[in-house]
């Protein structure tokens, strides 16, 4: 008799601890709809994954949650449909709340800095003369720079740390002291774009009406690193001769040239060197 009483009073003692947790579960549940119902809310669509930047919103991308009216963001998306079909300006990660900056009917169209590299820069070359308007270049395509440069000859008596080197057809005494010499200088240059020649107006002539083409080449837009920009600066500036070599596809190793000048063409070719006839 004493076994089964206290049996009963430990069930009795279950069922009150039963009743007493749905009594404060219901007590808090009111309490917190009465909170709710205290707080305007308003929905608003959240992201229920990371959408990446330019990628399409699909409805399983989003989500719906009600959201405290005097904290909602403005801008903020209301119905799923306001997104869908949508582009992601930049990556929207999850649980954000969708804005309406966030999506865009098209895809940004990529500027030109959006497709060079880290690291490298692009700077513009004009076209030789030599190959202007008859060389298909490509973009893609790998370039070496030839450069001819008038260069003080040995026993110059100019100072040359402190002259400059005179322009291609200087007729001054420091340039009738020097020579060209020819080398290869940056090496598997890679064409990152094509420039378009501009018209720079029309002309009126007995025969009509006809484009006057501007006075520059096709431009080259090449892609180099920092230190490279700096040398075909100079290349551009310095007053010699330039011209393109277009390299194999399958080759990209730096090679060793050697300089050429009139003095090593004349040995290598065995040219006869002009001497003073005397009386």
């Amino acid at each position: 008799m004493k076994r089964r009483g206290a049996l009963a009073l430990m069930a009795l003692g279950v069922l009150l601890a039963a009743g007493a947790s749905v009594l404060v579960l219901g007590i808090a549940r009111q309490a917190n709809e009465a909170s709710r119902a205290g707080i305007p809310q308003v929905y608003v669509v959240m992201a229920a994954r990371e959408i990446p930047a330019e990628a399409p919103v699909t409805p399983d991308a989003l989500m719906v949650r009600p959201f405290p009216a005097d904290f909602a963001p403005a801008g903020a998306i209301a119905t799923p449909d306001q997104a869908v079909g949508k582009f992601a300006v930049s990556t929207i990660y999850k649980d954000q709340i969708i804005l309406l900056g966030h999506v865009s009917v098209a895809k940004k169209a990529p500027s030109m800095s959006d497709r060079v590299p880290p690291g490298k820069v692009v700077v513009w070359f004009p076209m030789p003369d030599l190959i202007a308007g008859n060389v298909g270049f490509r973009p893609g395509d790998r370039l070496d720079i030839l450069l001819t440069l008038p260069i003080p000859t040995a026993n110059s008596t100019a100072n040359t740390d402190n002259v400059p080197v005179p322009a291609a057809g200087a007729s001054s005494s420091t340039a009738a002291k020097s020579g060209t010499s020819t080398q290869t200088t940056l090496q598997n240059v890679e064409i990152f774009a094509l420039g378009e020649r501009q018209e720079g107006g029309v002309s009126a002539g007995p025969n009509g009406i006809s484009a006057k083409p501007s006075g520059g080449n096709q431009p080259l837009a090449l892609l180099v690193d920092h230190q490279d920009a700096i040398i075909i600066k100079y290349i551009k500036d310095s007053g010699g001769t330039i011209d393109f070599a277009l390299r194999s596809a399958d080759e990209d190793r730096i090679v060793r040239t050697d300089a050429v000048t009139v003095d090593s063409i004349a040995e290598r070719f065995r040219f006869r060197v002009p001497q003073e006839v005397r009386p």
